[in-house]
């Protein structure tokens, strides 16, 4: 085999074809691992969330479920004849139930349940005051209605009165 003049610079273009070409397929291959790879992660991580936010909806069912029951409870106390320090233990273990069901983190569903917890709580003692009361309302209504017509009877007295002077005084009594 004759000798080639460019020896040296055929071996030297041959080993940078060869060194750009093991750089190129090494950044294929890279590229196709990270490809399949990364959307794996994002997966895993995307399932993690739904998981989580399934199992706060799941909480969040509960929660409302027995925050429903608490409030049925709630508003049976007004209901005539029934027995309401039963029923308040009922409400307290409801309201126990609820505390028990809120998260405790600072999350917005935590917020709201610790608002509406300190609502059913304000909503009972309002209840109770009015189950206290009993018929006091309407007692107000009929000594509202006796009060204003006493008044009137009052007023229609110091009338005839006021009559009955000036009767008498022109008559010179």
């Amino acid at each position: 085999m004759p000798s080639v003049l460019n020896h040296k610079e055929r071996n030297r273009a041959f080993l940078k074809f060869l060194f750009f070409f093991i750089i190129s397929v090494w950044l294929i291959v890279g590229a196709i691992y990270f490809d399949m790879r990364i959307p794996f992660k994002e997966n895993d991580v995307l399932r993690e969330q739904v998981t989580r936010y399934r199992n706060q909806s799941v909480a969040q069912e509960k929660f409302v479920s027995s925050m429903d029951q608490a409030k049925v409870l709630i508003d049976s106390l007004k209901q005539p004849g029934v027995n309401s320090m039963y029923l308040n233990q009922q409400i307290a273990a409801k309201l126990r139930e609820l505390t028990d069901l809120q998260y405790k983190d600072s999350s917005m569903y935590s917020r709201m349940n610790k608002n509406v917890l300190d609502l059913y709580l304000r909503y009972q003692d309002a209840t109770n005051k009015v189950v206290s009361m009993g018929d006091l309302p309407k007692q107000l209504e009929d000594y509202k209605g006796k009060y204003e017509q006493t008044q009137r009877d009052l007023d229609q007295a110091r009338r005839d009165i006021d009559l009955l002077r000036r009767a008498s005084n022109a008559a010179g009594f």
